[in-house]
């Protein structure tokens, strides 16, 4: 089960967590293998990658979309 980040009970704070990459034929991107990120080649995918697997914890994350 998993649990978003618009929970607003539940306050967590963010926390570095490394990804992990993993490789699946027929896709040419890496996969985290434990959040399911796609490292594409953008802005906004090199800044989550640098933030860990806890990136939308961040509290920059919601700036990246702007």
């Amino acid at each position: 089960m998993w649990i978003t980040a618009e929970i607003e009970d539940e306050k967590e704070t963010y926390t570095f967590e490394s990804h992990k990459l993993k490789m699946i034929k027929r896709i040419p991107w890496p996969i985290c293998q434990y959040c399911g990120l796609v490292f594409l080649k953008n802005k906004v995918s090199k800044w989550c990658i640098k933030n860990g697997c806890n990136h939308s914890l961040h509290r920059d994350y919601k700036k990246q979309f702007k």
